[in-house]
């Protein structure tokens, strides 16, 4: 049976101003999701969870979702604040296969927020056995 958890590691890029992730089927960081791959989870699971692996310089705070296809507007729906250790859900149908394109938000660790880092946008696909 597929994961329905991932794992991220984020760093700044270069320029200070995008997030650069790379994500993993554990959570010790050991087992890489191929660059470009969408991250996989079964048609009868209702989310996809995204976990931070822990990082000095950032701290995950949310997401925003978006099936591809569909009407480019967004709602409440489309996005979730993370929770208190880190993790994201991006909430999946599981009566149709579809694909989301996503963005993690990233803010600085400690103190008050400086600045917000998007990711750069993986892939959820609901088609996994």
């Amino acid at each position: 049976m597929a994961s329905t958890t991932y794992y991220v590691k984020a760093s700044l890029d270069a320029a200070q101003k995008f997030a650069v992730c790379q994500y993993f089927k554990n959570e010790e960081g050991t087992d890489p999701v191929p660059e470009g791959e969408a991250l996989t989870i079964s048609k009868t699971a209702p989310s996809c969870t995204v976990n931070l692996i822990q990082s000095p310089e950032l701290l995950l705070i949310g997401v925003v979702y978006k099936t591809l296809g569909n009407e480019p507007v967004l709602t409440a729906g489309n996005f979730q604040p993370a929770s208190n250790d880190n993790s994201v859900e991006i909430r999946m149908p599981t009566d149709k296969i579809v694909t989301k394109g996503v963005v993690l938000m990233f803010s600085n660790s400690g103190g008050s927020v400086e600045c917000l880092y998007p990711s750069d946008d993986p892939q959820v696909k609901n088609d996994a056995e």
